[in-house]
């Protein structure tokens, strides 16, 4: 603890003050000295320069040269470091060409005294480690070992003698130096004592007294142990070489190391080297050694003291593991390791690089890249190099400008020196990790932010002094300030330059953001509270929206300043300002409907200009399965265009009627008020009383929401949600509110001061106020097409604030209102943390997580006006407020923008698509529950995207604004909801999903969040009770002081209901798994007589032959894995299986499936299909047995090999199976799905044991299974494809491996909707606890995995809001892209507004008008004629329907020509009954609706007794030249005589043409009553002709309607389905 502590001390505080050096003592002295001497000489140049020279533009010119070579020079050098680096030429040299100094050297160096005391440091290598044992060996190399070896070894030569060796491996130790840097998280390790490494043997411990006594020890080993061990030490030969460099893994490489006692050691390569690491002893060190030793009071154990005779005694040495670059500092033990100063030193290894100075030029360098790392940043290119140089010469240039401007005085010149070198410093040294860095590692980008903060406040500081001085603009008061005064300017830049000179103190506090984090939460605010735009996704998005307003803006201005240039005539609005107001309302419209991304825009443009790149994007796609949600976005954005197209000209001519109107000029007294109050009351009805209505504990009081969804009783939901009547209210009340109170309170504000502004032409420029009303005007039409809940509140405070308590400082309706909104969304942002403070501090739920937040509680109390300060200044910045450690003191972070993480990070799942084979085999990667269970929280994603938008339109959520937070909580899936950005008509958000089985703390606060409080009787100490539905006082003190609060109890969603059964119960005896086994036999024997390519199997020559020696008379497969307990057809008198015995099991069943092909197959005992089943039958049995690996009856094995072979690993081993490689589709479609289906039917077997008995039933249940369930591993792509296309049910074996666990699950889905609680939670509590998190990981460097802030707090539910952030800060498993819903994807606000207003909508119903008036006109004109004839529609009906009675049954003539008559796929279609005329004038008989069930297969369709009819295009036909009724008519019309005519419900068509054929009354086997749901009301055929959609037929004759389950799915259908 304390070393972490001093290291955030140097790593982080000092180096935040000083710009990036500090003192390091794991660096080499070098290292050190350098960045000690350039940070003192960035320091103190500038300050003798403006101290000892007279200040002058050339003394500034001077400095700024002399940094920009200085700085030149250094990132040149560094550049072309790294250039060699990477292309790696190193020079290689021999141990053999030393020359006599360096041993005469090394001789003169082992004869000084050494230090006590051995440290070893581990040097962080580039490369991999060589392929040896990752692990110490503490083995005994034994007599039997060695002679095992010695007949291996080669006698190459004689052999060194040991002092010649000592001397040569003593003159490669010359060159131990510099300290060389450790581990990030390891401190100083001095020797560690015989206890921890492990006790030598006593004769060991006696050996290392001295070399006497080691020898004498070495003398009474065996012979041949002493000869093998000096053989292995000092062997020689052509093969053995000292390795060139750390990769060198060649044979007879030798690699030298220190080991962490010490010892010098060596590793040999190959058999020279037997596989162990040896000590290596020098000659010259041993008397230093053994005078060591003597006066050593360690009891470490050094095996280097041993002289190179004792061989065998060295073999018995504990070994450890080979690491090359590990070297030893030898200190006093009884120093401090902070006290310590480590050396480094290079690779043993003689090479250096090539240093290429001059062409053709170059010298050899010995220097690392690490340690290159260490004494400078890396820059990424010569672009980068040069603008770090740039950019150091101007923060030279810009500051020593401002101590000649002599803004600086005294100490602060010093003070302002030190700043300027801190900003140049950080160019070459950054502070890694930074206050204010948002990731882990090296951030290149932090490295900018001091130079480029230093040069903007600058620039800043000049400006405002050069404007003070000048005073180019005239004085204006405002709301009682004077702006663009002298003292003004002044007084701006004092604030600046005390800013700058805080320089050290903001960055050590994080206060600044990263560079582009800035530039993006810049131009957010801008655009939000300038322009009234929406959040930004990222920095190029928020150039694009910005840019995007100034036009609209830039545009606009010019109307408005021609107009209110041109005088007005007393009562008349001039045109150009009604054309003004035209356009901004309409272009106000047409911004908020639109998002901040221009992807999906981009794309439709680029589909349309370049139709060739999109091609090749579709080219390069196809790889992976297609996702439709890329198209139905652009869908979506092209349906929301073309509706603008058409709206925006309506709005803006109603808006050029209504202003031209002069109603704001005449009732400019009174008009004002009334829309106020009627903007009020409808703001306080709609926001405010309905939405606390709706709430679980409406106003923390009442037990139960006033008003209650459909859904609220029901235990279970079993539908999607049902629109109430105060939804729709909701719904009405803010379309009135968006499109008439605010658009007209608006215009008449515009009105009203535009008139003044022309009536006092002296009051304000007009160039000015043209521009304020066109920006005013813009932001506030925005803000409240986007944003309602929010507007009346900002509303009446503008009026209570400027009308009656401070009219004289009012500037005009417009401007009051577009500052009160400003000022308004800075107040909520203050009360948010105010709440969030006062909440997390609050004394009766302190909830402390370590003993810091213990100590931090009473030391906060003290300091509460600093933190109203802090909550101040957080506030006006919209910065977040976080507690520091988790505690409840609280510091102020750095800005950010609303989409709050800086980087895109969402979940990348792991399965077969993106995994190596090798490691799907063995390792199974993704088996956690984490990686297969995020599928499920991207349908989630998938289903809000279609549905989101559309229930915050409703209401359903509760009132919702830019940056909210919401958590979903169902019975398994807790989700973070994070809204982004708020539009009309469009919301951008995203999910964090947290673990299924979180930990404790997560428990406890989704306990918290899902548990009842109504039971609650308590009051203080006392149980009174409470009133019916009404809270007690206890439960409503404490809903009052939580950072969230349940807005539904009951929303339905859309998902997958999860069952899970541990497969180990369902296989423990072995009936159930002859059960299992005997459907495996029976699902192989159904999917091959459905293949296909049964035909070719059969008839395949290499197939029959091998199959042929089954049909010999005592012919039976004996293979160990077969046996009595689980095969069902185990012949026990050949001990095996045979074909008799199989026939004798089987023959029936493969008979039926036989008997249910088309084409007729031999089905007898010795055909080749009962061969082929037989062969096949075993195969798949073998390949069960085979991938068990175990012969053993134990259930592990089996389920071992169950879930090898239901993940598709098939291993065929037996020479007899080899027969299924002629065709590897009996692999895959027959053996796969057969292990698929069986595990399938043997968990249908335990709900009823004796269903599958008659083949019929068993035949039908797996058909019935193969077309709605999809049965797949979990890391098979099928299996996420399958759950994002909505598959009503799938089913998966799961292999969980877990710390504690490893078992096997069946997994069982089932989609259908489910029943969340919202619950809303502070935005400032995420956003706090979300910025704390990452100051504490990234910056303070706490890994502790039990921090207290990750500690449950049931208050603010800390625990799942740190579980949110991005890893590796949190550990969600999933986290979404940003995702985008639109409100014309919800299908039941499409029907409640009729869908989106197109030009092709618009003529569809004005010819479906013109057809009914038509129709009408000619009912009535023809007097004389009948009326049913007359094509009314009407009289017809009645006239059918009292005369006729219901026909039961259909009659082979009415059930004719069912082939040519198509279906409309309605949203709620049903099977339907038609009707046909008999051609003799006579109306039709009336059928039955819905028509009865008949008994038994449906009949047959005879062919039409008319010639087939050409079919009708897909599409609805807009209109049709010659119809059946008329000349002119439509194919979607609900006349009588149309071929699309639709009955009315209980009054069909009274009569149809002869031409029409008649239509089939049977009914689909497909939607029998039995395989869907009972029919309501809303599955009847459409009768309202206001929904061309659902009613127009499209698709191919004769499809039949999907089931209702997946038609009603929001998930399944695309975004839009309007057609152009």
């Amino acid at each position: 603890m304390g070393s972490q502590v001093l290291q955030i001390l140097r790593q982080g505080v000092w180096a935040s003050l000083t710009g990036g050096w500090f003192f390091d003592p794991h660096q080499s002295t070098f290292s050190n000295c350098f960045h000690l001497y350039v940070w003192i000489f960035l320091l103190i140049f500038p300050f003798l320069l403006y101290m000892v020279l007279p200040p002058s533009l050339m003394v500034a010119g001077v400095y700024c040269l002399v940094v920009a070579v200085i700085f030149a020079t250094i990132k040149t050098v560094n550049y072309r470091l790294h250039a060699m680096f990477d292309q790696g030429e190193i020079v290689e040299k021999r141990n053999s060409t030393m020359g006599e100094q360096e041993e005469e050297a090394a001789q003169g160096e082992s004869s000084l005294p050494r230090d006590p005391g051995v440290e070893m440091t581990v040097f962080r290598k580039v490369s991999s480690t060589p392929p040896v044992r990752c692990s110490s060996q503490h083995s005994v190399f034994g007599f039997n070992q060695v002679s095992e070896l010695l007949p291996r070894m080669e006698d190459s030569g004689p052999l060194r003698a040991s002092e010649e060796t000592g001397q040569r491996e003593c003159t490669s130790n010359v060159r131990r130096a510099q300290a060389i840097r450790r581990r990030h998280n390891a401190g100083s390790n001095p020797t560690p004592p015989a206890s921890v490494m492990g006790s030598p043997p006593s004769s060991l411990q006696e050996a290392q007294r001295g070399r006497a006594a080691s020898h004498s020890r070495a003398l009474t080993l065996p012979s041949a142990l002493h000869f093998a061990s000096s053989l292995l030490l000092t062997r020689a030969g052509p093969n053995v070489h000292e390795a060139s460099n750390f990769d060198d893994t060649s044979e007879g490489a030798v690699h030298y190391f220190y080991d962490e006692s010490g010892v010098r050691r060596s590793y040999t390569f190959g058999l020279a080297g037997g596989g162990y690491e040896n000590p290596v002893s020098q000659p010259g060190e041993q008397a230093a050694n053994g005078a060591w030793d003597r006066h050593s009071h360690s009891s470490s154990f050094h095996s280097a003291d041993v002289p190179e005779a004792t061989g065998g005694l060295n073999l018995l040495q504990p070994r450890p593991v080979v690491l090359q670059g590990m070297q030893v500092r030898r200190v006093p033990l009884e120093i401090p390791e902070e006290q310590t100063l480590m050396e480094e030193a290079p690779p043993r290894a003689q090479h250096s690089y090539k240093y290429w100075f001059l062409p053709g030029r170059w010298t050899s360098v010995r220097y690392e890249r690490l340690a290159l790392l260490a004494l400078l940043d890396r820059t990424r290119g010569i672009m980068e190099n040069i603008f770090g140089v740039g950019l150091s010469s101007l923060v030279a240039f810009l500051g020593y400008l401002l101590l000649l401007k002599g803004f600086f005085t005294d100490i602060w010149v010093f003070q302002f020196c030190l700043v300027i070198a801190s900003c140049q410093y950080s160019l070459l040294k950054s502070v890694q990790p930074d206050a204010a860095s948002p990731m882990h590692g090296h951030n290149w980008v932090i490295a900018y932010s001091r130079p480029v903060y230093f040069c903007i406040c600058c620039l800043l500081i000049w400006l405002l002094d050069a404007l003070g001085t000048a005073q180019p603009f005239p004085p204006v008061s405002l709301y009682g300030l004077t702006l663009f005064s002298a003292s003004f300017f002044f007084c701006a830049r004092d604030v600046a330059t005390v800013f700058t000179l805080c320089f050290p103190f903001v960055f050590l506090l994080g206060l600044l953001p990263q560079v582009n984090t800035c530039l993006m939460y810049l131009l957010e605010q801008i655009d939000m509270h300038g322009f009234g735009g929406t959040a930004a996704t990222s920095p190029l998005t928020a150039v694009f929206s910005l840019t995007r307003s100034l036009l609209a803006a830039a545009l606009l201005y010019g109307f408005c300043l021609g107009a209110i240039k041109t005088p007005w005539p007393e009562q008349h609005v001039p045109v150009l300002f009604s054309v003004f107001c035209g356009l901004l309302v309409a272009m106000s419209y047409h911004l908020s409907r639109q998002s901040s991304d221009p992807t999906v825009l981009w794309s439709l443009v680029r589909s349309k200009l370049f139709p060739e790149l999109e091609e090749r994007s579709l080219e390069t796609a196809r790889v992976e399965p297609p996702d439709p949600l890329p198209e139905k976005m652009r869908q979506s954005v092209r349906e929301v265009l073309h509706s603008d197209l058409v709206m925006c000209v309506v709005i803006a001519v109603l808006t050029f009627a209504v202003s031209a109107s002069t109603v704001f000029i005449a009732l400019k007294s009174v008009l004002g008020f009334v829309l106020y109050a009627l903007a009020g009351a409808v703001g306080f009805f709609t926001h405010y009383l309905l939405p606390q209505l709706r709430k679980q504990l409406p106003w923390f009081c009442l037990s139960q929401p006033v008003l209650k969804p459909l859904e609220y009783s029901q235990y279970e939901v079993r539908g999607a949600a049902q629109v109430m009547w105060f939804e729709k209210l909701y719904a009405g009340l803010q379309c009135a509110e968006k499109y008439l109170i605010y658009p007209a309170v608006v215009l008449n504000a515009l009105t009203v001061d535009a008139h003044t502004v022309v009536s006092h032409p002296d009051k304000f420029c007009l160039y000015c106020r043209a521009l304020l009303m066109t920006v005013a005007g813009l932001k506030l039409l925005r803000s409240a097409f986007c944003c309602p809940p929010q507007q009346y509140l900002t509303l009446a405070f503008t009026v209570l604030l400027f009308h009656f308590d401070y009219p004289r400082l009012s500037q005009g309706f417009l401007l009051d209102y577009f500052l009160m909104s400003l000022l308004c969304s800075k107040l909520w942002d203050l009360l948010y943390k105010l709440r969030f403070v006062l909440t997390y501090i609050a004394p009766w739920q302190i909830t402390w997580g370590s003993a810091f937040h213990a100590f931090a509680q009473p030391f906060a109390v003290p300091h509460s006006a600093m933190l109203f300060l802090q909550a101040l200044l957080s506030g006006l910045f919209s910065t977040p407020l976080n507690p520091l450690l988790g505690s409840a003191v609280f510091i102020m972070s750095y800005a950010r923008p609303l989409k709050f993480w800086e980087r895109d990070y969402n979940t990348k799942r792991v399965d077969h698509s993106n995994t190596r084979l090798v490691t799907q085999l063995d390792r199974n990667p993704g088996a956690d529950d984490n990686n297969l269970n995020s599928i499920f929280y991207e349908h989630l994603t998938r289903s809000l995207q279609h549905t989101l938008c559309g229930d915050l339109v409703l209401g359903r959520w509760g009132n919702y604004g830019p940056g909210d937070c919401f958590v979903l909580a169902s019975d398994y899936l807790n989700a973070l909801v994070h809204l982004i950005e708020v539009g009309n008509g469009l919301i951008t958000f995203q999910l964090r999903g947290l673990e299924f089985r979180g930990t404790y703390c997560q428990q406890r606060e989704v306990e918290a969040i899902t548990e009842g409080v109504e039971e609650d009787e308590g009051c203080c100490c006392c149980e009174p009770g409470h009133l019916p539905r009404v809270l007690s006082f206890n439960a409503a003190f404490g809903q009052r002081w939580l950072a969230w609060e349940v807005t539904a109890s009951k929303y339905v969603l859309e998902g997958y209901s999860i069952s899970d059964n541990n497969a180990a119960s369902m296989l423990q005896v072995f009936d159930l798994r002859k059960i299992l086994v005997t459907y495996y036999v029976k699902s192989i024997i159904y999917y091959v007589s459905r293949s296909p390519k049964l035909e070719t199997w059969l008839n395949h020559e290499g197939i029959a032959a091998a199959l042929r020696p089954v049909r010999a008379l005592g012919y039976a497969d004996s293979d160990p894995t077969f046996s009595l307990s689980v095969d069902e057809d185990y012949d026990l008198r050949l001990s095996g299986l045979s074909l008799p015995s199989f026939c004798a099991v089987h023959l029936e069943w493969i008979q039926y499936c036989a008997s249910r092909r088309s084409q007729p197959v031999d089905q007898d005992w010795n055909s080749p299909l009962v061969t082929l089943c037989f062969g096949l039958c075993v195969l798949g049995r073998r390949a069960l047995g085979t991938a068990s690996h175990s012969m053993s009856a134990s259930l592990e094995p089996f389920l071992y090999g169950l879930h090898a072979l239901f993940k598709g690993d098939f291993r065929i081993t037996s020479p007899r199976d080899e027969w299924v490689f002629a065709d590897m589709d009996l692999l895959h479609r027959v053996v796969a799905p057969g292990v698929r289906m069986a595990l399938k039917l043997h968990q249908d077997h335990f709900t009823s044991p004796d269903e599958y008995e008659e083949p019929a039933a068993l035949y039908d249940a797996i058909a019935a299974n193969e077309e709605r369930l999809v049965i797949s591993h979990e890391g098979d792509p099928a299996w996420r494809s399958a759950i994002l296309s909505n598959t009503p049910s799938l089913l998966a074996l799961r292999h969980v491996m877990d710390d504690a666990s490893d078992e096997y699950k069946i997994i069982m889905l089932n989609r259908r909707h489910l029943s969340f609680r919202v619950i809303k939670v502070n935005r400032e509590c995420v956003r706090g606890l979300w910025a704390g998190q990452q100051q504490e990981l990234v910056f303070l460097r706490n890994r502790n995995p039990e921090r207290g802030s990750i500690q449950n707090a049931k208050q603010a539910l800390r625990n799942m809001i740190n579980s949110s952030c991005d890893q590796p800060l949190g550990y969600p498993i999933y986290v979404s892209p940003l995702t985008t819903s639109l409100a014309g994807s919800h299908p039941q606000l499409r029907a409640l507004w009729g869908g989106p207003v197109s030009l092709g909508a618009i003529a569809r119903w004005l010819l479906r008008s013109w057809e009914r008036l038509h129709k009408g006109c000619g009912a009535g004109c023809n007097s004389g004629g009948n009326v049913d004839d007359s094509d009314c529609g009407g009289g017809g009906g009645l006239t059918s329907l009292s005369n006729h009675p219901p026909l039961a049954h259909p009659t082979p003539e009415n059930a004719a020509g069912s082939s040519e008559q198509p279906l409309p796929p309605g949203p709620s279609w049903g099977p339907r009954p038609s009707l046909s005329g008999s051609g003799d004038g006579r109306p039709p008989p009336l059928l039955q609706w819905p028509p009865p069930r008949l008994p038994g297969p449906p009949p047959a369709s005879p062919a039409p007794t008319e010639g087939p009819r050409p079919s009708r295009p897909s599409g609805p036909a807009l209109l049709n030249s010659e119809g059946p009724s008329g000349k002119w008519s439509l194919g979607g019309r609900k006349g009588l005589g149309g071929p699309d005519g639709e009955p009315a419900l209980g009054s069909p068509k009274g009569g149809t043409p002869k031409s029409q054929a008649p239509l089939d009354l049977s009914l689909s086997p497909d939607v029998s009553s039995e395989a869907s749901p009972a029919r309501t009301t809303q599955d009847l055929p459409c009768l309202d002709s206001s929904i061309p959609e659902g009613c127009t037929p499209s698709g191919a004759p004769g499809d039949w309607p999907v089931p209702a389950e997946e038609r009603e799915s929001p998930a399944a259908q695309p975004l839009l389905e309007h057609q152009y």
